[in-house]
């Protein structure tokens, strides 16, 4: 759509504009964790070896296993939290700002359902009135995404070991999602689960954009 004057139209209260930023950042962000978490090992190893140079190599090979197993371990997680929270407060934004585009009381709080996927489908389908939902694929991938994260923000990944349903249930997640591993009671979440988790969630923020900007009739922010 072009304004009056010719200009594409954007509406600049569109939250669409911020959240690619933040996409952009955080994608580009996302390897340079991995050379981050190398340097901090070297640093660590350098370090711990001035303190052992008269000992039997025997003696302190724990600071390799720390460095290439434990640091890397006790890094990446957070970063997990991270991706999710872009997730959520994006299609919080969204939402909200098209319920106040359409003009509709109600809000998301308003609306039931199985799991926040589906309960944005509803609200989409039944107050918006959007011709668009998320497919059940999408709503598979981020429900798996959405149980790692959750295991790490409120145990940082340490699993009950009296509870052997919730091991068997993570270990059917880990064999259709990759990156991420049951090793011993803890989530072991390698480089690959974080771009894989930031592919999903921005081709799925990407695709209800892109239907907003069509219905909206913006030019592409």
């Amino acid at each position: 759509m072009l304004s009056k004057k010719g200009i594409p139209y954007i509406d600049f209260k569109y939250p669409g504009i911020e959240i690619k930023v933040e996409l952009l950042v955080l994608r580009n962000y996302l390897p340079q964790i991995e050379v981050g978490i190398q340097e901090a090992c070297k640093s660590y190893i350098n370090k711990e070896l001035e303190n052992h140079t008269e000992e039997d190599p025997l003696e302190y090979q724990h600071i390799y296993t720390i460095a290439e197993d434990e640091m890397p371990r006790i890094i990446r997680p957070p970063f997990v939290v991270t991706i999710y929270a872009l997730f959520e407060n994006a299609i919080a934004q969204l939402i909200e700002y098209s319920r106040e585009k359409e003009c509709k009381a109600l809000t998301l709080k308003d609306i039931n359902g199985r799991s926040p996927m589906s309960k944005y489908n509803k609200y989409m389908k039944h107050v918006l009135n959007y011709d668009f939902q998320f497919s059940t694929s999408d709503m598979n991938k981020i429900a798996n995404i959405a149980r790692i994260r959750n295991y790490i923000a409120h145990s940082n990944g340490n699993l009950p070991k009296q509870n052997g349903d919730i091991l068997d249930s993570l270990e059917k997640v880990c064999k259709v999602v990759k990156g991420v591993s049951v090793e011993g009671y803890t989530l072991d979440i390698n480089s690959s689960f974080l771009i894989y988790a930031m592919e999903v969630i921005e081709s799925i923020l990407r695709k209800l954009m892109a239907y907003m900007e069509e219905r909206y009739g913006f030019a592409k922010a």
